[in-house]
């Protein structure tokens, strides 16, 4: 009898754990999948999913079509609503729900009610991400092309999103077509003793003293910006025409925008101000207007494209095969899926190359 009542004792032990073991599983298994990343301000954010996407920066919005989850964004800032490129490559944008803009006009109320599983934002506003995460309960994850940390392009972000959105082996690709083609430039302009540089001079498209401090496009394309070591907190920064003409630059280049109807100022202002003659680039014809390819933010695409824009300007011998329209549609192609956006863009801005 002894025996008996061990065996059986030992029966509803075996019983109790497969019953604990199977229980451990559904709990296991019924605990939603998810993915913490470190963002580019090196905060720690775990994402579930990401069926229902917020991007409040026009940056993570370009990456988020580029990598074709277009269809998940169910609210967008202001600006990625109205972003050139992204209007002609995926008109449907416009019906997408403006929340609003990080510079002002925000409305966590209207994030709120779509329900986002994550939402996007740039990295210049820490305090903005955390109150949204922790007001919302939904993970932030900030990201930016030129992180503050070194001003530079960091093609960083189109990894982090991928890896938010499970679209790791897409976003793997286009990092690396775009570092690759990137490179058809930088490897003949990186051997450049600087004595081989022009020295460049970029405007705002509608004042000409108003200049970009953080160019790295022209950096690769072999230039150097005269207006690169000014102790400057934000890209654009206003100089007088006394700078101007002590930095004597070779080559000005002016934004050509490309929004219909907002035309800015033209090479031919500059070339016949009589304020402007001492300059170098003035004396020799030498103030471009080029297609700009930075609406709010940079575009993964057009980074590149400038590049090659710049380095077509800077240095036309040595890059006396580039066709920068053909080389700027393939890439907006590979990128967006859309056949001749950069001749389009050309058009409207007005621009020579």
């Amino acid at each position: 009898m002894k025996k008996l009542w061990i065996a059986l004792l030992s029966l509803m032990i075996i019983a109790a754990s497969c019953v604990v073991g199977v229980y451990l599983t559904y709990l296991h298994s019924s605990q939603p999948s998810g993915i913490e990343i470190t963002d580019q301000l090196g905060r720690k954010v775990y994402v579930k999913k990401a069926e229902r996407i917020v991007s409040l920066w026009p940056e993570a919005t370009r990456v988020l079509f580029a990598l074709g989850a277009g269809d998940k964004i169910v609210g967008l800032d202001s600006s990625s609503r109205i972003c050139p490129f992204l209007t002609k490559a995926f008109p449907q944008i416009r019906n997408v729900a403006d929340v609003g803009n990080v510079m002002g006009t925000l409305s966590l109320e209207k994030i709120a009610e779509l329900n986002p599983d994550v939402v996007f934002m740039y990295t210049d506003n820490p305090e903005l991400a955390e109150n949204i995460q922790t007001t919302l309960n939904v993970p932030v994850v900030c990201v930016r092309f030129n992180p503050p940390s070194t001003k530079d392009w960091s093609y960083d972000i189109i990894s982090i999103i991928g890896s938010v959105i499970g679209r790791q082996e897409k976003a793997s690709k286009l990092r690396a077509y775009l570092e690759q083609k990137l490179s058809e430039v930088t490897s003949v302009t990186s051997a450049l003793p600087d004595s081989k540089k022009p020295k460049v001079y970029v405007t705002m498209s509608y004042d000409p003293l108003i200049t970009l401090t953080w160019s790295s496009e022209v950096d690769y394309a072999g230039g150097i910006n005269v207006a690169k070591n000014i102790n400057a907190t934000r890209p654009w920064m206003k100089v007088s025409l006394e700078q101007v003409i002590a930095w004597s630059p070779d080559i000005i280049i002016i934004p050509g925008i490309c929004i219909p109807g907002r035309k800015g100022i033209a090479p031919e202002d500059l070339l016949n101000n009589p304020d402007w003659q001492a300059i170098n680039a003035v004396k020799n014809g030498k103030v471009y207007k080029v297609t700009w390819l930075g609406f709010f933010g940079f575009d993964p695409a057009g980074t590149v494209i400038s590049t090659f824009q710049r380095a077509k300007l800077f240095h036309p011998n040595l890059f006396k095969n580039l066709d920068v329209e053909r080389e700027g549609n393939e890439i907006f192609k590979v990128v967006y899926g859309v056949d001749g956006l950069y001749t389009k863009l050309k058009k409207e801005s007005g621009s020579s190359i």
